[in-house]
Formats: structure tokens, sequence, C-alpha cells
């Protein structure tokens, strides 16, 4: 897989996630990726950027939390990097 596949994989996720209750999305990238190392860490590379961009918060390690008033932003950030 290429990292675009990776983050078609995360953008598909976040939008299955959106009719979730509460107000905060928990991406676990083990639910994404399972064993695949490879997809570890691109998606570690892309919530790391999320991080930085102010987005997203590390909450453990494979754990990220989203908030849904920021995801249709997140969602734009993301289509933006393929």
């Amino acid at each position: 897989m290429k990292r675009n596949d990776y983050l078609s994989a995360l953008i598909y996720y976040l939008q299955r996630r959106r009719e979730d209750r509460g107000a905060v999305i928990a991406v676990r990238t083990k639910d994404i990726c399972g064993v695949d190392r490879r997809c570890g860490w691109a998606l570690y590379r892309l919530m790391m950027w999320l991080v930085s961009r102010g987005y997203a918060k590390r909450h453990k390690q494979g754990v990220y939390l989203i908030e849904k008033e920021a995801l249709e932003r997140v969602l734009v950030a993301l289509r933006e990097q393929i």
C-alpha cells in the first residue's frame, strides 16, 4: 500500500466515526491498520501532523483524540494531502 492508501483509510475511518455518540472521536491506529507496521508508521506521521496543527491530541500510544466540531477542518486538511 502507498501513503495515499493509508490516508484514504484514515479519511474513511473518520467519516464512519462521525455518527458515533460523544463529543470526541478516538482514532485508534490498531483499528485501521491491525498489525501492519508500515501502516502504523504512516498513520503516526499523519496524526502527529494533525497534532502539530492543533486539530488532534495524542492521548496515548496509538490513540489520538479529535473533537467532532473540528472534524470538518480535519477532513479538509487531510484531503489537501492527497
